[in-house]
């Protein structure tokens, strides 16, 4: 009874390495998230995007200055204490894609921001999305907003820290996809602001001076965001 018992711990011991292995062979965060999407794929949006889209419609209309737009980078900056004198709106849905953020721009584009600033493509590339999917998104996105009023400015996607947050994303699939962010601002007449190359350290990884995790930036990391724009 004790060895079998034992072989039994042993073959699960083993098949539990095989799975960590697996996961990580695949890109860990991106394998499970592409993983948990395709077994939910019944729902369009999660709950939060829902949400945070309900009240962004709903939020009453008033002149804007600034509207901040993309995934959790922008979701959780305190952009407006930036700009105390101008009307600065956060349109950041944490975990959004091109395609998420294609489908509720119309919301801010209506809203006629003097200038709006876009990051948007991390979420892109640990989904998988093709490139020129994510092109079209992207010329989209753009092209949803009046250029005779408002100023469009494409940030370009921050490197990653693979130290804290694993192979989930490569260094070269996030300059293939900068190389069309820089693209499309050019073609469409949009402002494009490198922020890429100010949050490197020696190893072109994303600097831990300015990140908690490997992806998202702390407080020191957004003051270096912001000081770009100026």
């Amino acid at each position: 009874m004790k060895k079998w018992l034992v072989v039994s711990v042993l073959l699960n011991m083993l098949l539990i390495g095989a799975a960590g292995w697996i996961i990580y062979m695949n890109g860990g965060e991106r394998f499970i998230k592409a993983q948990w999407r395709a077994m939910t794929s019944d729902k369009s949006f999660s709950e939060y995007y829902l949400t945070k889209t309900s009240v962004f419609e709903e939020s009453p209309a008033a002149p804007v200055d600034k509207a901040f737009v993309g995934d959790s980078l922008t979701d959780y900056g305190s952009f407006g204490e930036y700009f105390p004198d101008e009307r600065v709106i956060n349109r950041g849905v944490y975990d959004d894609t091109s395609k998420l953020v294609l489908n509720r721009i119309d919301e801010v584009a209506e809203r006629e921001p003097k200038e709006a600033y876009v990051m948007v493509g991390i979420n892109d590339i640990m989904e998988g999305v093709k490139l020129d999917t994510y092109e079209k998104n992207l010329r989209r996105i753009v092209e949803a907003f009046d250029p005779s009023v408002t100023q469009v400015t494409l940030f370009s996607i921050l490197p990653v820290n693979h130290d804290l947050v694993g192979n989930a994303v490569r260094d070269e699939e996030i300059s293939e996809f900068n190389e069309i962010i820089r693209q499309v601002a050019e073609e469409s007449g949009a402002e494009f602001i490198d922020l890429h190359s100010h949050f490197l350290d020696g190893k072109g990884q994303l600097d831990r001076q300015y990140t908690v995790d490997g992806l998202h930036l702390n407080g020191k990391g957004y003051d270096v965001w912001l000081e770009q724009m100026k």
